[in-house]
C-alpha cells in the first residue's frame, strides 16, 4: 500500500503570502496533498481572529499549483446549499483535474454558533444525518455530469445542467466517527476520513468502514493534529495549556511510531495539522520524521 502524506496550510490568518508561503514549502518539501480546514471563522468562536475561506483557498491554490493533491478537512455539509457546493467543488477540480479530494462531515455543537452568526442553517439528531446524506449525494451526481435531480426537505433541483464537465470526477471522503457516519461512507462515498489523537479508536472505526465498504475500491485516511519537538520533553512544554488527548505529541521517535499505527491499521492517507504550520522549520521536521512512512506499508 503507498502511503501519501499531507498537511494542513496556515489558514488562520489575513497574511496572504503566509499561507501561499506555507503551500511553497509545503510542495518543495515533497508533501504529497495540501488541505484546508472548512471555518468562517476560526473553531473555538474567535470571531477577531481571522481566516481564509476554504473554497476560495482552495481555487487559488489549484491554480499556483501542479502535482500536489488538494482537500478539505473537512467541508462542513450545512455551511452552503448543497448544489453551491458541488459547484464550487466541480469548479476546483476542472482547474486541477485528478488532484481535489472533497472531505465532507456533518459538524457538531461546537460549530453552532458560527452557522448561526453566518446565517447558515444548524441541525440536530437524525435531520443533520439527512442533510448530510443529501450533500453527499448532490456532490456524486453533480460530480457525474449530465443533469441533475434531487427532491428533498434540503434540496430540490429538477434537470438541472452540471458544468464544468469533469473527465476525472474529485472522491468523495466522508469524516465522522459515529456508527451512522461509517455506515453512509461506506454506502455512498469514495472513501472515510477519521480525525483525533485516539490511534486505538482509529483502527477499530477503520476496520468497521472497511468490512462495510466491502471490496470495492474504498480509501480510508487519518488525519490530526500534531505537536512535535525535537524530544518528547521538548514536544509536552510546546503542547503547553492544550488538551493532551487532542493531540499527537511527542519527539520524532514518538510522532513516528504514533501515526504508523494509523498505516498498520489501512490509511492509505496521512494528514497532519500542525499548530505551528506557520513557523520556520515546521513542515521540514515533519517532513524529516514522516518520511519512513511513505512508500509501501
Amino acid at each position: 500500500m503507498t502511503v501519501q502524506i499531507g498537511v494542513t496550510l496556515p489558514q488562520f490568518t489575513a497574511d496572504r503570502d503566509a499561507f501561499v508561503s506555507g503551500a511553497e514549502r509545503a510542495i518543495a518539501l515533497g508533501f504529497d496533498s495540501l488541505w484546508v480546514f472548512d471555518h468562517l471563522w476560526p473553531l473555538g468562536g474567535d470571531r477577531e481572529r481571522p481566516i481564509l475561506e476554504s473554497w476560495s483557498a482552495l481555487g487559488y491554490l489549484a491554480e499556483m499549483t501542479e502535482e500536489v493533491r488538494l482537500g478539505t478537512l473537512v467541508t462542513r455539509a450545512s455551511l452552503r446549499h448543497p448544489v453551491l457546493l458541488a459547484k464550487a467543488a466541480a469548479t476546483v477540480a476542472a482547474i486541477a483535474p485528478g488532484r481535489l479530494i472533497v472531505g465532507l462531515g456533518t459538524g457538531d455543537h461546537l460549530n453552532k454558533g458560527e452557522n448561526e452568526s453566518f446565517g447558515a442553517p444548524y441541525y440536530t439528531g437524525q435531520e443533520r444525518m439527512k442533510q448530510f446524506v443529501t450533500t453527499a449525494t448532490m456532490l456524486q451526481r453533480f460530480f457525474l455530469g449530465g443533469t441533475v435531480t434531487l427532491d428533498d426537505k434540503h434540496a430540490r433541483v429538477s434537470g438541472l445542467p452540471a458544468s464544468p464537465k469533469l473527465a476525472d470526477p474529485p472522491p468523495v471522503w466522508l469524516g465522522g466517527r459515529s456508527t451512522e457516519v461509517l455506515e453512509i461512507a461506506a454506502r455512498l462515498a469514495s472513501g472515510w476520513n477519521g480525525w483525533g489523537a485516539n490511534l486505538d479508536a482509529f483502527a477499530e472505526d477503520a476496520a468497521k468502514v472497511r468490512a462495510l465498504a466491502g471490496e470495492r475500491p474504498f480509501d480510508i485516511s487519518w488525519a490530526g493534529q500534531v505537536v512535535l519537538g525535537t524530544d518528547d520533553e521538548d514536544a509536552a512544554g510546546r503542547l503547553g495549556q492544550r488538551d493532551p488527548v487532542q493531540y499527537v505529541t511527542g519527539g520524532p521517535d514518538t510522532v513516528r511510531t504514533e501515526l504508523s499505527r494509523a498505516v498498520t491499521a489501512g490509511a492509505s492517507h496521512l494528514v497532519v495539522a500542525l499548530p505551528a504550520a506557520g513557523e520556520a522549520g515546521a513542515y521540514e521536521a515533519l517532513a524529516e520524521v514522516l518520511s519512513p512512512l511513505r512508500g509501501v506499508a
